[in-house]
């Protein structure tokens, strides 16, 4: 921190030219040994995931062709099943390993340079944030499940198949990794690839799309209006990162929007317990711009009226 001292003050994306270790080509050499970190973890988690389901009966073993489609079907998150949720929410989170192994390696420390300008996580200020994430959360799912099939010309909700015991227990797994999950996902993105442009190019209004496209282009699952969605997404926590000066709110939105989603899906209602993705539509791309909308507004303001820091300043104080 010593060093920041000799620099102006800093918003969270230059925040790696307050580093003493900093050079311009580690943080491209911290995204591709994260990238193949991820991709070793993921390799060993999921073939975890599928010996165990191997072990008990859930995997088709009398032809190669039944294997290899009921292994894609597995790996493809099924809300429903509770080792499938562990395998792929489980999966993602170790992105966050993945990135903090990553700046090590390369010497970008220290590694609480990704959380905030003030170096750690603002615990109280995240906890603030996420009451509008779960208020606008809730309010863009009702509209997408209630409001929207009416307009387009009837329902989409069934009744329940999953057995109250087995979504109990998936919601309980939903309940505590979705957050690791999401927390790695902001790590990655609205962290190391954010602060990585940020070295490199000092306009936001650069370094926070390139950042929001690599995010949607993560999302294979997605295509059309749904990419765009995600893209907008991705342009509201990269935003409120350099808006706030941390990780925080992103955090709190993404944890709330995908727990919300996964507990949907765990419950059948959609007739899915299966994370598709999809093309999705120009009115579910609406809501989801008015409702982040209302939550930039609600964090803005909420920071204001705390004095949340957003730059790096050699003598932190608490916020």
């Amino acid at each position: 921190m010593t060093a920041a001292g000799a620099l102006p003050p800093l918003r969270y994306p230059r925040l790696l030219h307050a580093l003493p270790g900093y050079r311009w080509w580690k943080p491209l050499v911290a995204f591709v040994a994260a990238a193949f970190l991820w991709i070793a973890f993921q390799v060993v988690f999921a073939g975890a995931g599928v010996i165990l389901e191997l072990l008990r009966g859930g995997l088709r073993t009398d032809t190669p062709q039944h294997l290899i489609a009921d292994v894609t079907r597995f790996l493809l998150i099924d809300a429903g099943n509770p080792l499938s949720l562990i395998v792929g929410l489980g999966g993602v989170a170790t992105l966050l390993p993945a990135v903090l192994l990553a700046y090590r390696i390369v010497g970008l420390r220290p590694l609480s340079v990704l959380r905030s300008v003030a170096f750690r996580l603002r615990w109280g200020w995240m906890a603030l944030c996420l009451v509008p994430a779960l208020l606008i959360t809730l309010i863009a799912n009702g509209v997408g499940l209630f409001l929207l099939p009416l307009l387009e010309g009837g329902g989409v909700l069934v009744a329940p198949t999953v057995p109250l015991g087995s979504f109990l227990l998936c919601a309980l797994i939903v309940v505590v990794l979705t957050p690791i999950q999401a927390a790695a996902e902001e790590f990655a993105f609205r962290g190391l690839v954010l602060q990585m442009f940020g070295s490199w190019i000092r306009p936001v209004l650069i370094t926070i799309p390139l950042a929001a496209v690599l995010f949607a282009a993560a999302h294979t699952q997605y295509i059309g209006w749904a990419t765009v969605d995600v893209f907008v997404f991705a342009l509201v926590a990269g935003y409120l990162t350099w808006r706030t000066g941390g990780i925080e709110a992103g955090i709190a939105l993404h944890a709330a929007n995908n727990t919300i989603a996964f507990l949907t899906l765990a419950s059948s209602i959609t007739g899915t317990t299966r994370n598709t993705g999809g093309a999705g539509d120009l009115l579910s791309l609406l809501v989801t711009i008015v409702t982040m909308a209302i939550y930039v507004l609600l964090v803005e303001w909420m920071a204001r009226r705390r004095g949340i820091r957003i730059v790096l300043e050699p003598l932190a104080g608490n916020s």
